[in-house]
C-alpha cells in the first residue's frame, strides 16, 4: 500500500515537471547561428571571408559534431564553397546560409566594388563627321574585374584614335564617379572606318566598336581633272569641274551651292562667259558651256562657292578659236622671177576674231593675181595643223611688172601682199655659194646690230662657183624677211627703218636655195636688252647643228625673269620639214623648256631669284637635217622680259629665222 501511494506520488510528479518545465532541461527549437570572421559583413569584390556556424539541439546544448551545407541566396553577389568561404562578386547585398540537420542559419552580407582593373564602354561613339563633334558622344567606366563600376576612381582616362587623322577635343578626362563622359571629341581625316581606344595607367584599354567617317561641312572648293586646254570664243569641249570638298580633302556631298570662276592674267582683255554653276549632289559643279574669248596664253581661272572663303585655280591653256580671217605670216618677197617659185615661200596662217592663230588643218586657201595681167601655178596650199598654210612651188609663170598677191578661202577676209617686182628670167651667171658677214675684216660676225634706227651698213658679200672660185654677185639678189624693220638695196645696204628684228638673205637669183644671212636688230635707242639666236649653217642631209638661245642685256642692267616660244614647222614625220630638233638641252638652272603641241613647238621660262648680269644663256635645240635645198623658218616669240625694259623686242612679234642651207 505504501509502495503504490509512493508510485503515485512520483508519477504525479513527473506529469507536473511535464506540464510546468524544468529550468534544469529545457526543450526548445534547435538553432544555427552564422557569424563572420572579424565581424565583417562587407566585404569588396574579389575579396573573402570566413564563415562559422555554430547548432545547437532542442535543450540549447552545442552540437559539436554538426556538419553544415552553405548556400547563397544569390551567387552572382557572392558565392560561398562547402567550407563556409565567401568570395565577393558583383556589389549588392545577398544572404548567405548554412544548414545542418534540417536547421538552417543565415547571415547578410555585403559586396562593394573591387579595386580599378579595366575600362569598359557604356556609350559606343557614333555619328562621326571629318571635323564635327562626334553626334554621340562616348561615356567610359572604371571597373573591377567583375565589372563593377568602381565610383571612387577618379583615374584620368586618355582617347587615342584607330586609323588615320586626328581625334581632338578633350582627349583626357579625370573620372568622375568611376565615369568619364566625354563630351567635344571630334575626329578629322578621310572618310572610312575609324574606332577610338580608351587608356589609363594600370587598366586594361579598351577599343570602341568601328564607325563611319563621313565626309564634314564643305570648306574649299578644289579643281577637278587635268588643266583644261580652251579655243578662244568657243565652249569648253569637256565640261571643267570642281568638287565641293572639307577641310581634309573628302568629296563633299551639299548639293545647290552656286560656285562662281573668274578670270586673271594673260594679255589684253579676256572675256569669260557661262561662269556659274549649281553643285549637284555630290558637290560637284559642271560648267559644260564655258567661254573664255581673248588673246592666247595662260589664264588662271579662280573658282568660288558661296560662304566658302578658300578658292580653287587652274591654269587654263588659251588656243586660238574659230577662224575668221588671214594674216601673211610670210610675206612674199619684193622681188620674182618668171618662172622661179617663189622663195621663201609665202606663209598665210588663219586668226579668229581677237587675232590668235586658228590652228584648223585641212582648210583650203588660195592665191590670186592682181596688179596686172599674168598667170600663177601652185597656187593653191592647204593649212597644216597650226592653221598655216604654206605656198611651196608658188610661180608666176606669165606676166612682167609690179603685180600683187591676194589670199582667200571659203567664210574668212583675206588678205593681200606687198607689190612684187616680177623680171624676166634671170640670166646672170648663178653662184654656187655665197657667204655673207659684217665686213671684209670681220667673216664671222652673222648678227648685225645697227647703231641707230635710220643707220645703214653695207655687208660684206661674197659669191663662189662650182669650182669654189670667187665670182662676181651679179646673180646675187637681197631679200629682206620684214620691210617694216629694214630696208636692202641692190648692193646688198641695209639700213633701219623702225625698231625690231628681221632677216637679210642673200640668195641666188634662180636657186634662192643658195643663200645666207644676216641677222639684223633695229634698236629703239642701242642700249636695251635683246634675244638672240645662233645662226647655223649646214651642208648636207644627216649633218647636225645646234640653235643656242640667250638674252643679251646691252644696258648693263641684270636680268631675271624671261618667258618665250621657239617655233619650226613641221619634224621628222613630215616630208616638207629640211630638219627636226632632236634633243632640247636647258642651259641654266630655272630654265623649264616644254614642248607644246605635234610640231614640236617648244615653250622656254626663265626665271631666277637674284638677277643675272650680263649674257643669259637659256636652251640648246639639237638638229639634225632631213632635206638639202629646201628653205627654212624659225620662229622665237618673246612674251615677256622681266627686269629688262624690252627696248628691242615687241611682246608676241615673230622673228623669221631661215635656216641656211648650202649644197
Amino acid at each position: 500500500m505504501l509502495l503504490t501511494r509512493r508510485i503515485l506520488a512520483a508519477f504525479a510528479s513527473v506529469l507536473a515537471a511535464a506540464c510546468s518545465g524544468d529550468p534544469a532541461a529545457p526543450d526548445v527549437p534547435p538553432v544555427v547561428a552564422v557569424s563572420a570572421s572579424g565581424g565583417l559583413t562587407t566585404i569588396a569584390s574579389g575579396s573573402t571571408v570566413q564563415l562559422a556556424a555554430k547548432l545547437t539541439d532542442k535543450r540549447g546544448n552545442p552540437v559539436n559534431s554538426a556538419t553544415f551545407t552553405w548556400s547563397s541566396a544569390n551567387s552572382a553577389i557572392a558565392s560561398v564553397n562547402a567550407a563556409g568561404l565567401v568570395t565577393g562578386i558583383q556589389a549588392g547585398t545577398t544572404s548567405l546560409s548554412a544548414t545542418s540537420t534540417g536547421t538552417t542559419g543565415s547571415i547578410t552580407l555585403t559586396v562593394t566594388p573591387g579595386t580599378p582593373a579595366k575600362l569598359v564602354i557604356a556609350t559606343q561613339p557614333s555619328g562621326a563627321a571629318s571635323g564635327v563633334r562626334l553626334v554621340t558622344q562616348p561615356v567610359v567606366e572604371v571597373r573591377d574585374n567583375a565589372d563593377n563600376v568602381v565610383p571612387s576612381a577618379t583615374t584620368t582616362v586618355n582617347v587615342a584614335l584607330v586609323g588615320s587623322g586626328t581625334v581632338t577635343g578633350a582627349i583626357s578626362l579625370a573620372a568622375s564617379q568611376g565615369v568619364a563622359r566625354f563630351t567635344d571629341l571630334t575626329v578629322s581625316g578621310l572618310v572610312g572606318g575609324r574606332s577610338l581606344q580608351f587608356f589609363a595607367p594600370g587598366l586594361t584599354p579598351v577599343t570602341s566598336g568601328v564607325f563611319d567617317l563621313a565626309p564634314g561641312p564643305a570648306a574649299r572648293v578644289a579643281f577637278v581633272g587635268s588643266p583644261p586646254r580652251l579655243r578662244s570664243g568657243l565652249p569648253s569641249a569637256s565640261a571643267v569641274q570642281v568638287q565641293l570638298r572639307d577641310l581634309e580633302g573628302n568629296d563633299a556631298p551639299v548639293a545647290g551651292r552656286r560656285v562662281t570662276v573668274t578670270s586673271s592674267g594673260g594679255a589684253g582683255v579676256t572675256a569669260l562667259t557661262n561662269g556659274t554653276a549649281l553643285t549637284n549632289a555630290q558637290g560637284r559643279a559642271l560648267f559644260s558651256t564655258l567661254t573664255v574669248t581673248g588673246l592666247a596664253g595662260t589664264r588662271v581661272l579662280s573658282f568660288a562657292a558661296d560662304s566658302i572663303t578658300a578658292v580653287a585655280t587652274a591654269t587654263l591653256s588659251l588656243v586660238g578659236g574659230l577662224p575668221v580671217r588671214l594674216f601673211l605670216e610670210r610675206d612674199a618677197p619684193n622681188g620674182a622671177e618668171q618662172g622661179v617659185p617663189i622663195a621663201l615661200a609665202p606663209i598665210v596662217r588663219m586668226l579668229d576674231s581677237v587675232g590668235n592663230s586658228a590652228a584648223d588643218a585641212g582648210v583650203s586657201v588660195r592665191a590670186a593675181l592682181t596688179g596686172g595681167a599674168g598667170s600663177l601655178t601652185n597656187n593653191t596650199a592647204v593649212t597644216d595643223t597650226l592653221g598655216r598654210a604654206t605656198f611651196t612651188g608658188l610661180t608666176f609663170t606669165e606676166g612682167i611688172g609690179t603685180r600683187g598677191l591676194q589670199f582667200s578661202a571659203d567664210g574668212l577676209v583675206g588678205v593681200s601682199s606687198r607689190s612684187i617686182a616680177v623680171a624676166p628670167p634671170d640670166t646672170a651667171a648663178q653662184p654656187a655659194r655665197i657667204r655673207t658677214t659684217l665686213s671684209a675684216a670681220d667673216t664671222v660676225g652673222r648678227v648685225l646690230e645697227l647703231s641707230a634706227t635710220t643707220t645703214s651698213v653695207l655687208p660684206f658679200v661674197q659669191a663662189r662657183n662650182a669650182a669654189g672660185d670667187v665670182m662676181g654677185t651679179g646673180g646675187v639678189r637681197w631679200v629682206v624677211r620684214d620691210p617694216s624693220r629694214a630696208s636692202v638695196g641692190f648692193d646688198g645696204r641695209i639700213t633701219g627703218v623702225l625698231p625690231g628684228r628681221t632677216f637679210v638673205v642673200a640668195q641666188a637669183s634662180r636657186t634662192p636655195s643658195v643663200a645666207d644671212s644676216l641677222l639684223v636688230f633695229v634698236p629703239r635707242n642701242g642700249t636695251g636688252p635683246i634675244l638672240r639666236a645662233t645662226l647655223p649653217s649646214y651642208r648636207v642631209a644627216t649633218d647636225t647643228f645646234s640653235i643656242v638661245v640667250e638674252l643679251v642685256p646691252r644696258d648693263e642692267r641684270p636680268l631675271s625673269a624671261a618667258d618665250l616660244e621657239i617655233a619650226w614647222p613641221g619634224s621628222a614625220a613630215f616630208p616638207f620639214s629640211p630638219f627636226n630638233v632632236t634633243s632640247i638641252t636647258t642651259l641654266r638652272s630655272g630654265v623649264v623648256a616644254q614642248t607644246v603641241d605635234a610640231q614640236q613647238n617648244v615653250r622656254v621660262t626663265w626665271t631666277s631669284a637674284t638677277p643675272v648680269a650680263g649674257p643669259v644663256q637659256l636652251v640648246r635645240l639639237v638638229c639634225r637635217v632631213n632635206q638639202r635645198n629646201v628653205g627654212n623658218q624659225v620662229v622665237f616669240t618673246l612674251n615677256q622680259l622681266l627686269t629688262g625694259d624690252l627696248t628691242d623686242v615687241t611682246a608676241v612679234t615673230s622673228i623669221f629665222n631661215p635656216v641656211v642651207i648650202v649644197p
